[in-house]
C-alpha cells in the first residue's frame, strides 16, 4: 500500500514539473510570478515524496519497531526491553540476549522469538544492552551495545555496569505479570557468552539453557542442586568464534581476543554441571555433528556454518563478518523444543 501510494505521488510530481518546465520556456518572468505557488507546491510535493521513499527504505533495512518494548531504570541507566506473552498463562520464560552490535528489538526480528515463543506458550523478554560507551548514545559501527559477559576489556567503562542488576529487574516486572514460571536463557554470540554468566552466577534459577556461537569467560559461582540442560549450536566455519579456538578480530570494531576451543568449553560446562562422562559424537540431522555430555551438554556443530543465527534472517551483516550462512537447523524452533522438553525436569 505504501509503495503504490509513493509510485503514484511521484509520478503525479513528475508530471506537474514537467507542466512547469514548460510554461517556463514560454511565458518567463511573469509566468514565474503567477505561478509561484504552483512551483512551490511542487517543491513540497517532490520532497514529501523522498521523505516517504526515504522512510521505507529505513522500514525494509531496520523493521517496525515492535510496540511492546519497554523499558526500567536500574542504577541510573535506561534499559529497555521487548516483552511478548502468549493467550493464556505461560509455560515458561525465556530470556534472549542479543548479539554484540544488536538489540532487543533486533533480535526479535531476527531470529522470531516472539512469535515462536509465544506460539509454543513460552513469554519471551529481549532486553537491549548498553553500549560500550555508556554515556553516549549506541552505535553499531562506533558505540555498539553489548553485555558484560566476563568478555570486555577490562579498562572498558562497560564493566562497571552491574548487568545482573538489570536483568534481575527486568525479569521481576515481567514474571509479576507471569507468575512463578521457569526460566530459561538463550543468547547469540556475546549473548550467548552472557546466557553462561548469567547461568554460572544464578544456577538454581534456570530451568535450562539454548545458545548459538559465544563462549564462556567467567569462572565465578558454585554449582547449583541440579544440572542446567544446555544446547550449545555453533558453526563449523565461524570466523569470529571459531569451533577450534584462538585468536580473531572483529574488524568493524578493532577489537581482538581470544577464543578457547568449543569442546573444551564444552566438557568443563558439564563437569560443572555433574557430568564426569565421556563425551559421545554422532552424525545427526541436517548437516549437524552432534557432541553429547550426558543428559546435560548437547553441542550441535553446524557443518559449513558461519556465525549467523541459523534460520534467522538473512544478510544483516555481510559473509566477510560473519562467514557462510548455510545451515538447514532453525535455532530458534530447535531452542523452543527443547526448553518444552525439559519443563518439569
Amino acid at each position: 500500500m505504501n509503495a503504490r501510494i509513493c509510485h503514484e505521488t511521484l509520478i503525479i510530481a513528475n508530471v506537474m514539473m514537467i507542466f512547469v518546465n514548460r510554461k517556463l520556456s514560454r511565458g518567463r518572468t511573469n509566468f514565474i510570478m503567477k505561478t509561484k505557488p504552483l512551483i512551490v507546491g511542487c517543491v513540497v510535493l517532490g520532497m514529501t515524496t523522498l521523505a516517504l521513499l526515504f522512510g521505507m527504505v529505513l522500514v525494509n533495512q531496520v523493521g517496525s519497531v515492535p510496540a511492546n518494548v519497554q523499558s526500567i531504570e536500574v542504577e541510573g541507566n535506561r534499559w529497555s526491553y521487548v516483552f511478548s506473552k502468549p493467550d493464556g498463562k505461560a509455560k515458561g520464560l525465556i530470556l534472549a540476549m542479543h548479539g554484540g552490535g544488536g538489540s532487543g528489538p533486533q533480535f526479535d526480528e531476527s531470529a522470531q522469538w516472539s512469535q515462536k515463543a509465544t506460539a509454543a506458550g513460552f513469554a519471551v523478554v529481549l532486553p537491549t544492552g548498553l553500549p560500550s560507551r555508556p554515556a553516549l548514545p549506541g552505535n553499531f559501527r562506533t558505540n555498539p551495545q553489548v553485555w558484560n559477559s566476563g568478555q570486555l576489556n577490562s579498562r572498558s567503562p562497560r564493566t562497571k555496569i552491574d548487568d545482573l542488576a538489570a536483568l534481575e529487574q527486568i525479569l521481576s516486572r515481567c514474571q509479576a505479570e507471569l507468575g512463578d514460571v521457569p526460566l530459561f536463557l538463550t543468547g547469540h554470540s556475546n549473548g550467548a557468552g552472557m546466557s553462561f554468566r548469567v547461568a554460572r552466577e544464578w544456577p538454581d534459577k534456570v530451568t535450562a539453557m539454548g545458545m548459538m556461537s559465544g563462549n564462556l569467560h567467567t569462572t565465578t559461582g558454585e554449582p547449583g542442586k541440579k544440572p542446567i540442560p544446555t544446547l550449545w549450536i555453533v558453526g563449523e566455519k565461524d570466523p569470529l568464534t571459531p569451533f577450534a579456538g584462538g585468536t580473531t578480530k572483529m574488524e568493524v570494531w578493532g577489537t581482538e581476543k581470544e577464543n578457547r576451543p568449543v569442546l573444551e568449553t564444552a566438557a568443563e560446562w558439564a563437569k560443572w554441571n555433574g557430568f564426569a562422562g565421556e563425551v559421545a559424537r554422532s552424525e545427526g540431522k541436517q548437516g549437524v555433528r552432534e557432541y553429547r555430555y550426558g543428559n546435560v551438554v548437547w553441542v550441535w556443530e553446524c557443518l559449513g556454518h558461519g556465525h549467523a543465527w541459523p534460520g534467522g534472517k538473512k544478510d544483516e551483516l555481510p559473509e566477510s563478518i560473519m562467514g557462510p550462512d548455510v545451515t538447514q537447523v532453525d535455532a530458534t524452533s530447535e531452542i523452543v523444543k527443547f526448553f518444552a522438553e525439559h519443563l518439569g525436569k
